[in-house]
């Protein structure tokens, strides 16, 4: 159903009437940006297909959001999810949509909510989905009437109406934030020296992926070559760096301009998106580039800051355009 975008902030003055069919490569010399319309403040895009299709979200009052998804040709609002509010936070190949609405985890496809409140209890969040609509995220535990013990937040996989919680590294917290196609698992999880610390599971195994020399790293995303990219603390200053994992090694990525950094997400192309300090990054071949500068002279755009990548090197995030409002971008290698 058609909805008012003045209610919810999301303005389609610019639609993409089209995208490009980029060539998959390493690098591209060149690259075009398409602004698809202003973003309320606090908005968020959280995830690209391969067909160039985006889901996020965007506050509707102080408590409550609404999720959103963009087909290739427009916006489209997923309503009031029962006036509970709801997010979008991943989208697969197949148009699959997963998220919250209130404190439960949904999948979302042809025009239809599922809830997984019935298979993952208590109330949680599902993060992402593969193409296989194998969905991860976190769930609540909730303590037995009476006991002292607090509540806990564990990582689960939900596959064919069966949630398996996926423990955690000896703590009491946990969250999955990325599946691929080959059912690896990545996310963070409290040690029992009570560091936070990257995950990989698979085969039934959550296997710690250590730091880069200081006490907290998050993995946010894994590819079907099995390489990981998030964030760790690196030694003596315990500043956040990005990093990818492949092979048994964790490689700092380093910084742009001596700035904290993280890595959002990763293609199978091993191009990598993320932020350092205020400014958007891809890393490719071995570098760590400004995204504003891949841009075409005059563009417009002040600030680019990515959220996620495709095989096809397609980039979408939030920017700041020429009229100093946030709007979603998403930029495409020129063929």
């Amino acid at each position: 159903m058609k909805r008012s975008r003045t209610r919810w902030a999301i303005s389609l003055c610019a639609m993409i009437a089209g995208l490009s069919v980029a060539v998959l490569a390493t690098a591209a010399d060149r690259y075009t940006v398409k602004d698809i319309g202003v973003l309320a403040a606090g908005g968020t895009v959280e995830s690209i297909n391969n067909h160039g299709q985006l889901a996020g979200a965007v506050p509707v009052s102080q408590t409550r959001n609404t999720g959103w998804w963009f087909d290739g040709k427009k916006i489209i609002d997923l309503g009031n999810c029962g006036g509970v509010g709801c997010r979008a936070m991943d989208i697969n190949n197949k148009g699959q949509i997963v998220g919250n609405i209130g404190r439960d985890a949904f999948i979302y496809h042809d025009a239809k909510f599922v809830d997984l409140a019935a298979f993952v209890r208590p109330p949680g969040i599902a993060l992402a989905v593969n193409d296989s609509a194998e969905a991860v995220g976190w769930y609540t535990l909730i303590p037995v009437p009476g006991s002292d013990f607090p509540s806990e937040r564990h990582a689960f996989l939900y596959r064919g109406r069966t949630l398996t919680d996926l423990g955690t590294l000896g703590g009491k917290e946990s969250a999955a934030t990325d599946i691929s196609n080959a059912g690896q698992i990545v996310g963070y999880a409290s040690t029992y020296s009570d560091e936070t610390h990257a995950f990989l599971y698979q085969q039934g195994r959550m296997t710690d992926l250590g730091t880069l020399g200081g006490t907290d790293s998050r993995a946010n995303s894994v590819n079907d070559r099995g390489q990981i990219v998030g964030s760790a603390n690196v030694a003596g200053s315990n500043k956040a760096h990005a990093f990818l994992y492949a092979e048994g090694k964790m490689t700092d990525l380093g910084t742009l301009e001596g700035q904290e950094s993280t890595a959002l997400a990763i293609n199978e192309a091993g191009q990598i998106v993320g932020t350092s300090g205020s400014r958007g990054f891809l890393y490719s071949q071995g570098k760590m580039i400004d995204l504003t500068t891949l841009l075409p002279p005059g563009s417009g755009w002040k600030t680019l800051t990515p959220r996620c990548i495709n095989d096809r090197g397609q980039i979408a995030g939030v920017g700041i355009a020429a009229d100093g409002k946030p709007h979603i971008f998403l930029i495409t290698p020129a063929p």
